[in-house]
């Protein structure tokens, strides 16, 4: 994860020893949910095709083929290649070809992937140096050989690490939406509080309804329902700031937490976010298009109240949204502070 400016260096300059990547701050596409799916197959792939390509390497330099001529390698029971170069030119693979394709997609575009390509690269020109010298010399590098070697172990071990990265990132995302979980947002919302009470600085939380949500359902589907929850989840974690996280509460609820702002930058926040759906019809498969508003409810985070508190009063002022006809933003504010949003 994100360490000093020292610790980045170290690890641009070391690739073999490659902290777990940081994941998107958040997913605004749901494809790229299944992004990630593909990465993880790819990432098994490369494994798998590189464990099969040192085993085929080793087999070159030490097991002689019955139809390669011995009296060339000046080393009884090791055969020389004939062609060296088209032996190396053959043993290629498709994770560097499946790299340079897809390097710039924000999932793979991260210092941990790039140094896995480097590795990658690293790991094919040392085999190269080991097959090169043994056919022309039939003998093996011993320190070249056991450069290979190491290659081989950092490539697998970087795989390994960057196959728990992104298995953790899925377990933390709403497979449907794409927005963070609800058992990720009870732990970063205790993180935020506590950042908040330590540094003093104002952090809000809201919460945000589908308005007429149930009645969708019932008259388009729940597969037009889920379409919906998809496009409003992706309009919420595209317009909101950089740093504040979008989770699924539940049913057709999301809880945005919003550090450094108070109520005032809070309010005109979710009011941006709330005209945003609002004009932003949502395209169903049989092209049907749907106006989507949604009721918002948001309450600051205090040091003398909880995380399910703070959460209750968010919830309370969204009650009082809807109360007051819907589509809108109303906040919670105690009672001897102000009315607005007051139950």
């Amino acid at each position: 994860m994100p360490g000093t400016k020292d610790d980045k260096s170290h690890r641009e300059s070391d690739p073999s020893d490659q902290r777990q990547p940081e994941m998107p701050d958040s997913i605004a596409d749901g494809n790229l949910v299944d992004a990630e799916r593909d990465i993880l197959q790819e990432l098994e792939t490369a494994l798998s095709e590189h464990i099969a390509l040192i085993l085929e390497w080793n087999r070159h330099l030490i097991v002689r083929d019955e139809d390669e001529n011995t009296e060339n390698s000046g080393q009884p029971g090791i055969a020389a290649h004939p062609h060296a170069d088209d032996h190396i030119d053959d043993h290629d693979c498709n994770f560097g070809a499946w790299y340079a394709l897809n390097q710039h997609n924000r999932l793979i575009d991260q210092p941990a992937m790039h140094a896995l390509a480097t590795t990658h690269e690293q790991l094919h020109n040392a085999a190269r140096r080991v097959l090169k010298h043994f056919d022309h010399n039939g003998t093996i590098d011993t320190a070249e050989y056991d450069v290979m070697a190491l290659r081989a172990e950092s490539f697998f071990s970087q795989i390994r690490r960057l196959e728990r990265a992104f298995r953790t990132a899925r377990s933390n995302v709403d497979p449907l939406t794409g927005a963070y979980n609800r058992q990720t947002m009870l732990s970063d919302l205790e993180v935020e509080r506590e950042r908040s009470i330590r540094t003093n600085s104002a952090t809000a939380i809201a919460m945000v309804d589908l308005d007429h949500f149930k009645a969708i359902n019932d008259t388009y589907g729940h597969q037009a329902g889920d379409q919906i929850l998809q496009a409003i989840a992706g309009i919420l974690q595209s317009h909101v700031r950089p740093f504040d996280k979008v989770y699924r509460y539940g049913g057709e609820e999301f809880l945005i937490c919003l550090p450094n702002a108070d109520m005032r930058q809070t309010a005109r926040i979710l009011e941006r976010l709330r005209r945003v759906i609002e004009a932003s019809p949502v395209k169903l498969d049989n092209d049907i298009s749907l106006s989507i508003t949604t009721s918002i409810g948001a309450a600051p985070i205090l040091p003398d109240r909880k995380i399910e508190q703070i959460i209750e009063k968010a919830d309370r002022a969204l009650y009082a949204a809807k109360e007051s006809g819907r589509n809108r933003v109303r906040l919670w504010r105690s009672p001897e502070n102000a009315e607005t949003g007051k139950k």
